[in-house]
């Protein structure tokens, strides 16, 4: 009798479907053997099913559903296989679109952080630079420590996440004359969105700047003294104001990994 059928490990061979795959098509209702032998708990499968197994292998590999799968056979209509072609070809469409958007963020990802390894290379090195305006949004409220200024982060976050903002510039305005009264204020905060229609204001304006690269807390360091020293020494005029913008916001995991852009207005 067991002659005219096949083993499950048969069946695994013949179809390219691991063994483990038949046993879940049987649990979930698809495709059951048609018969087990009680005594040695073997699965059998008939010359037919082989057939019915390839034909799930070619729908599974075209994106079926094993609902989708289950209905068709369950209906074996012409007009509802071909409404479920339907539905997975409108489904697959969506998912390449949908992968699509993750390659090119992936793509834009990748050259950030190529940029940024670039950059890293750059830290501590003064030099000139011709900004265009950068257009985006001001977030007007300053502080005076980092207390406050986690603070205004916590609302800047609620706000972009509920407006559906994704910054992919932040950074800070400081005046020279709090800088000096304190180190820790921030005249206010500065974001450029990937939504063009969200940037409205000049948060940086065109013109001459001296820059330079730095990571870490830049108020513990002295980077804006040395660039002010640097910008003097090259006969340059520095204005009252400078900023420091933060480019990749993935990369954060400490204060201490802060790479930034500090530009110094000049003439």
């Amino acid at each position: 009798m067991y002659d005219e059928f096949f083993t499950i490990g048969d069946v695994s061979k013949s179809t390219n479907i691991p063994i483990s795959t038949l046993r879940y098509y049987d649990k979930v209702g698809l495709l059951s053997p048609t018969f087990k032998n009680d005594e040695t708990n073997y699965r059998y499968y008939s010359p037919k099913q082989i057939f019915v197994l390839k034909v799930i292998n070619h729908m599974r590999s075209l994106g079926f559903s094993i609902e989708y799968i289950k209905s068709h056979f369950e209906n074996m209509d012409y007009k509802h296989t071909l409404d479920l072609f339907q539905k997975v070809l409108s489904e697959t469409k969506s998912e390449i679109e949908r992968l699509k958007a993750v390659e090119k963020e992936i793509v834009e990802s990748h050259e950030k952080f190529k940029l940024n390894f670039e950059l890293e290379q750059k830290i501590g090195v003064p030099f000139i630079e011709d900004t265009h305006h950068i257009k985006g949004i001001i977030y007007g409220e300053s502080t005076q420590n980092f207390k406050e200024l986690n603070k205004v982060l916590k609302t800047i976050d609620s706000f972009e996440s509920q407006n559906n903002l994704h910054a992919q510039l932040r950074g800070f305005k400081v005046s020279f004359n709090n800088w000096k009264k304190n180190r820790y204020s921030k005249d206010y905060l500065i974001a450029n969105m990937k939504e063009e229609n969200a940037n409205i204001s000049t948060i940086i304006t065109e013109g001459k700047y001296a820059c330079i690269y730095g990571k870490g807390v830049f108020e513990e360091e002295e980077i804006v003294e040395n660039l002010l020293k640097w910008i003097t020494a090259n006969n340059y005029v520095a204005k009252d104001e400078f900023y420091i913008t933060f480019t990749d916001l993935l990369m954060f995991k400490s204060r201490k990994d802060f790479l930034y852009l500090l530009r110094i207005p000049i003439i």
